[in-house]
């Protein structure tokens, strides 16, 4: 995990929004991912006991844009994950305004320098796709990191609890 294991939670500078702004502001370009997902609620409790067994906080935050297919898709989903374990042990915000520089050259960052927030740019964070979703424990120190999507035949809840279950 080379940089990204030295990314700590306050590497946040940019300003981010909680689930309930970014479902106001980009409600109707996602509202049909929100209210259809499914989320597998046995994991989403055993990530909750988990959590509550050790004392644990869990922050995640996620990058990405509203342009982004998959970001429609998984943020909501994300979003519908932490509302529905409903516990006070888990922060979710989201940073989005990731650009695109399409005429970045081979080996350069795909990010728009300028037009994209600085954590996009931080060889810290190393993004490479959107979404990413970092995960931070408690004690501010990230010990995760779902990119774009979950695993092969896996969901958003499957990957957290491999998380918890890894790094706690």
């Amino acid at each position: 995990m080379s940089n990204k294991s030295k990314l700590k939670w306050n590497d946040l500078i940019s300003p981010s929004m909680n689930p309930d702004d970014y479902l106001k502001e980009f409600g109707d370009k996602i509202e049909s991912n929100y209210k259809t997902y499914e989320p597998k609620v046995d994991v989403l409790e055993r990530i909750k006991d988990l959590l509550e067994k050790k004392n644990e906080k869990l922050k995640i935050v996620a990058l990405g844009a509203d342009w982004c297919p998959d970001c429609n898709r998984n943020v909501p989903r994300m979003i519908k994950n932490i509302k529905t374990i409903k516990s006070n042990n888990i922060d979710l915000r989201i940073l989005y305004g990731i650009m695109v520089n399409a005429l970045h050259k081979p080996g350069e960052t795909i990010w728009h320098k300028k037009r994209s927030p600085p954590e996009a740019l931080d060889p810290k964070f190393d993004l490479k796709k959107i979404p990413t979703f970092y995960f931070f424990n408690g004690n501010d120190d990230l010990i995760g990191i779902i990119v774009e999507n979950p695993k092969w035949e896996s969901t958003l809840e499957d990957d957290i609890l491999e998380i918890l279950e890894n790094k706690l």
